[in-house]
């Protein structure tokens, strides 16, 4: 599990923290080739002979014959899976974003901050991977007993657009890339619909349930894809937003399909 702070800080000693902790399951960093051309693609090979999988509800069995040195192995520079049959195991890997700090807002005045935290995923799966993102506690940002509100979209759908009553204050997120999920995708107008990614746009409020917020359905290495995630934190024109040490343990999860 790697840890990383995010900082947000607010004018009269109205400070943000988010705690945000990355999870990849598994995660072996390493790379193979693939061959290809426009009709087919080889994702591994082995000289060998014969090989099958056999199984029963009491066993489950894959033979092959020819190969030698099969297995894994590791070191703390490299692991390994050597044989045909080790090479069907896939892994992704998460890359550690760099802290963010936002520029500071008042907590009387109505003022919003915004900033972005982004991963590099990268996976050999041929399947694709998720990408999911939950909040640790209810409120997400807190700060004893003050807190900004779960940001609530009017529908089932994110909003298009970040947009809160006057007299309260509110905290988001809405994710941006080529993997965004399709319920943040939208058609220039709205969210769930359509195949455009409009940056700064589709917000959700975060959850102690996980939300996915970024799919694919193919491996992407050797390059990987930017996941980024925006996060804004507003306080309406006629609220008052208590001074405090704000802060946001989040949890964001990658998994191969």
């Amino acid at each position: 599990m790697k840890k990383y702070l995010l900082h947000i800080f607010k004018k009269r000693s109205i400070m943000i923290f988010l705690l945000i902790f990355s999870l990849v399951i598994p995660l072996y960093t390493i790379y193979a080739e693939t061959m290809q051309s426009t009709t087919y693609k080889i994702q591994s090979d082995s000289v060998n002979v014969g090989g099958q999988d056999s199984s029963s509800t009491n066993y489950n069995l894959r033979d092959t014959t020819g190969e030698i040195g099969t297995g894994d192995s590791n070191s703390t520079n490299y692991f390994m899976h050597a044989g045909f049959w080790q090479l069907q195991e896939s892994y992704i890997a998460l890359s550690s974003p760099s802290d963010l700090a936002l520029t500071p807002i008042g907590g009387i005045n109505g003022e919003a901050s915004e900033g972005t935290i982004y991963w590099q995923v990268t996976t050999d799966n041929i399947a694709g991977y998720s990408m999911s993102i939950a909040s640790v506690t209810t409120p997400a940002l807190k700060s004893g007993s003050d807190s900004f509100n779960d940001y609530a979209p009017v529908g089932a759908d994110p909003d298009y657009n970040f947009s809160i009553v006057s007299t309260t204050s509110a905290f988001g997120f809405s994710p941006e890339g080529t993997d965004v999920s399709a319920r943040f995708k939208d058609n220039t107008s709205a969210c769930n619909t359509g195949t455009s990614e409009t940056t700064a746009k589709c917000w959700d409020g975060l959850s102690t349930t996980p939300k996915i917020i970024f799919q694919r359905a193919t491996s992407n290495q050797p390059a990987g894809t930017t996941a980024t995630v925006r996060f804004r934190a507003e306080s309406g024109s006629n609220h008052i937003q208590p001074a405090g040490s704000y802060s946001a343990p989040i949890t964001i999860t990658a998994i191969t399909l």
